[in-house]
């Protein structure tokens, strides 16, 4: 990346310069573009800003699909206020304000001041042009209903990789079809779901908002054995923190982890918001060391001479000069260069990976108490905002400052595709997609709290009506970035419908999934067609209840996969008692009668009725069990599913 030395030199060498007769504001360089426009780029008294330099205006906005199109750009879009921006607009207070920005090259930066200036970017243009008709393609939050079996759930695998990933399905769709195509999107799926551009979840009744969101979690820390409460991302706020992380770093060669070892490092107590030690050593390639305080280790080159330096030179007790002295040997003798260092966010998130590239050295600095201790590296990859664990780890990470993460604690495969080489010329806002299984079956109210209002499309981050609530317990402002979709399924036979359809309906488009006997075409069992039996069925059951409850396709799927018509009467036989009879028995609430009507028993001889009235000479009669009063007035209901009906190819053949 461009430091802010750089970038002033290369706007001056093309031109764009201080205003004749100005005075450059106090902490930033002010350069001119013509028209009324103008870049900041910041400075400060002594050395060089390395991290976000560039300060973009805020019309820029505007431009932003553009703008992120751009290879080797990477603006943030998070406000920095400064009095120095003197040009640009306030934000409704004393400063005016900005958008942070980095660089990669002086072709970068020029590409940009064309745009800023309207000049014309023709390679560039088209893509924007092609990831804004695909962004417009899909709502942002849709919800796919019907009967059970209609494949809701099935779909949302297809239309998931849809979104995330337009250009490879279109790909995948010219070069497969039928069930190899199926195979390479539900491959496709599953490393969307590694990436965690995509996440999966399902409604139940006991799921909540902290699931959703946030909440306290009581954990143990591995270290002291002592309880703390932590606040804890849900999975929502998780995808959309995805969603909105900047990726900054190498991106050249691959990088092998044979013969490194990797660490764990806090910088800072993020905890309480403390970023100062963080920024100072991304802004000058170097970790420091909080424990040590002000002595100078140069010396030193065993855990023996140092722990003695520390009673010596500070008079610690040995308790503390034991703990000091372990993480300032580690820091100084046993890592080596060539090692990798994770950068923590508390226990949960991690924000930046280094290469440690030179020998230890103290840092004198008569400002700032502790943190003098320090080793050179080089940043490999920073993300904003931090990135959850998932992405790397296999548990919680310990609040110890340093120590070394074995392969119990860090997948390395997956280290290993984080510091992967990145297409420099992608990098716009991905797609992140949540879906929402049995979407109807949660308490919308206590999940999604008062952020149900943040998924509408004009009230997500940078939109026209932009909104952004502080989160409970983190006491963060959370928006719902523009890059977020959301996919749920509903079962319009739950009645748990009626709950929760006003409280949806004007924030997700509604998609209905409807039977598709015509999927079935061909297949046969019992010597009829299974499409014909089952659009047989379905007009009885909407005839007798509603279109919301019929049968969906879905379970006779298995059917198509079977070659042998002996198996596929075995497995039609399967479905009926294990599927069919059970959902037909929930519906008509196990009115058998209404059942047999469904399936025509009243057509076929006794032995082809899935439904038998019991009336034999075992059973009483209603005269017998009743007083003779009350058995005229009752119709015997005494029904029993008939189990050789499964096996009998005139129990199917009669349904028609």
């Amino acid at each position: 990346m461009l430091n802010s030395l750089e970038i002033y030199q290369a706007l001056n060498v093309l031109g764009f310069t201080l205003e004749a007769g100005k005075y450059e504001p106090s902490y930033a360089s002010e350069h001119a573009l013509g028209n009324g426009k103008y870049l900041y780029v910041k400075r400060k008294a002594e050395g060089v800003i390395s991290k976000s330099p560039l300060v973009l205006a805020p019309d820029t906005i505007s431009l932003r699909e553009e703008i992120d199109s751009i290879p080797g750009l990477f603006c943030h879009w998070e406000k920095t206020k400064s009095t120095s921006y003197r040009r640009f607009p306030k934000d409704g207070s004393s400063s005016q304000y900005g958008y942070d920005a980095d660089i990669e090259s002086v072709d970068a930066l020029k590409l940009l001041v064309e745009l800023l200036i309207g000049g014309a970017l023709p390679e560039l243009r088209p893509r924007v042009e092609k990831n804004k008709e695909m962004l417009n393609v899909y709502p942002l939050n849709q919800i796919l209903f019907g009967p059970p079996g209609t494949g809701k759930t099935y779909a949302t695998t297809e239309l998931a990789v849809k979104i995330a990933d337009g250009e490879w399905y279109q790909n995948a769709v010219q070069a497969h079809q039928g069930q190899a195509l199926r195979d390479v999107v539900k491959a496709r799926y599953q490393t969307l779901v590694e990436k965690q551009r995509i996440m999966f979840t399902t409604f139940h009744q006991s799921f909540s908002y902290e699931d959703f969101i946030e909440g306290i979690r009581a954990t143990t820390d591995e270290t002291s054995g002592n309880l703390r409460y932590e606040v804890v991302d849900g999975i929502f706020k998780q995808l959309c923190l995805n969603a909105k992380v900047k990726v900054q770093g190498s991106s050249t060669l691959p990088i092998s982890l044979n013969g490194r070892r990797v660490w764990k490092m806090s910088l800072g107590n993020t905890m309480e918001g403390e970023d100062d030690i963080y920024e100072e050593c991304l802004a000058n390639n170097y970790i420091l060391l909080g424990w040590g305080e002000d002595i100078n280790f140069s010396a030193s080159s065993t855990l023996e001479t140092i722990k003695s330096q520390i009673t010596a030179e500070n008079g610690s007790s040995e308790a503390t000069s034991e703990y000091m002295g372990t993480a300032v040997n580690t820091f100084k003798n046993i890592m080596r260069n060539g090692d990798l260092v994770v950068v923590s966010d508390g226990n949960h998130k991690f924000r930046a990976i280094a290469e440690i590239t030179a020998d230890y050295q103290y840092l004198p600095n008569d400002e700032r108490d502790g943190f003098h201790q320090m080793r050179p590296v080089k940043w490999l990859r920073t993300y904003a905002p931090s990135l959850p664990k998932e992405h790397l780890f296999f548990k919680a990470l310990s609040q110890k400052t340093l120590y070394e993460l074995k392969d119990t604690t860090i997948d390395r495969e997956k280290l290993t595709q984080l510091l992967a080489p990145v297409e420099s010329n992608d990098h716009r806002a991905q797609p992140h997609i949540l879906i929402i299984d049995e979407i109807n079956r949660g308490n919308i109210a206590r999940i999604f709290g008062e952020l149900i209002t943040l998924l509408e499309p004009d009230k997500r981050q940078d939109a026209e009506d932009a909104r952004a609530l502080m989160l409970p317990y983190s006491k963060s402002l959370f928006s719902v970035p523009q890059n977020v979709y959301v996919i749920g399924t509903m079962n319009t036979a739950d009645k748990s419908l009626i709950q929760m359809d006003l409280a949806l309906r004007r924030r997700f488009s509604f998609i209905e999934m409807q039977s598709q006997p015509d999927l079935l075409a061909g297949i046969t069992a019992f010597g009829i067609d299974v499409s014909t039996l089952l659009n047989r069925i379905n007009q009885r059951i909407e005839a007798l209840l509603d279109s919301e409850h019929m049968i969906g396709h879905a379970y006779f799927m298995p059917l198509k996969n079977i070659e042998s018509a002996a198996e596929r009467e075995k497995c039609l036989s399967v479905i009926f008692s294990e599927k069919l009879l059970p959902l037909l028995r929930e519906y008509f609430f196990d009115d058998y009668e209404r059942i047999g009507w469904v399936l025509n028993d009243s057509s076929k001889s006794k032995e082809s009725r899935f439904i038998l009235l019991q009336q034999s000479a075992q059973l009483p009669g209603l005269a017998e069990l009743f007083p003779a009063d009350i058995a005229s007035s009752l119709s015997d209901r005494r029904f029993r599913i008939n189990p050789h009906a499964f096996t009998s190819p005139a129990a199917y053949q009669g349904i028609l």
